[in-house]
């Protein structure tokens, strides 16, 4: 027997989260909301579950417990999740997010490193796995590029 969440409960839960996340993102609390709200809309942040519960206090716990109980019994929807990252400004911080200069130079270090070392070593189990991982960082390179060809044509 499934519990029975109202949806007046879960957007009161989700309502709330937005505001803590858009009055405090950059808490320890708001970051780990953030990460928790996205990791439900996308699934490309992971959230660890002994820092997430360690950085909440008992209020924003039974929050996040809330939604992600309407989560576990199939009464939250994706644009539930997306009005209260709207709210809580994540979609405006994410459209604005763009990698640094130094983030680029990063990167391209790493890569250079990789493909370095994936030369040196004979055909193996490494070198395959070192061949993946530069596989990864031109995906991250194509994706930046796509993106911000994207923002170009909406300016």
């Amino acid at each position: 027997m499934q519990p029975q969440m109202t949806p007046s409960r879960q957007e009161q839960a989700l309502t709330k989260i937005a505001l803590c996340i858009r009055d405090s993102p950059d808490t320890a609390g708001g970051v780990q909301l953030r990460r928790f709200l996205w990791s439900l809309y996308n699934q490309h942040h992971l959230v660890n579950l002994w820092t997430f519960v360690s950085r909440l206090d008992s209020e924003r716990s039974a929050l996040a417990n809330e939604v992600l109980t309407a989560a576990l019994v199939g009464n939250l929807q994706e644009h539930d999740i997306k009005r209260a990252l709207v709210a809580a400004g994540e979609m405006a911080r994410w459209d604005a997010t763009q990698p640094t200069t130094e983030t680029q130079r990063r990167l391209e270090e790493a890569e250079n490193i990789i493909e370095s070392l994936a030369r040196s070593l004979p055909p193996c189990r490494a070198h395959t796995d070192l061949a993946a991982l530069l596989r990864e960082f031109a995906n991250v390179r194509r994706g930046w590029n796509d993106e911000g060809q994207r923002r170009a044509g909406s300016e």
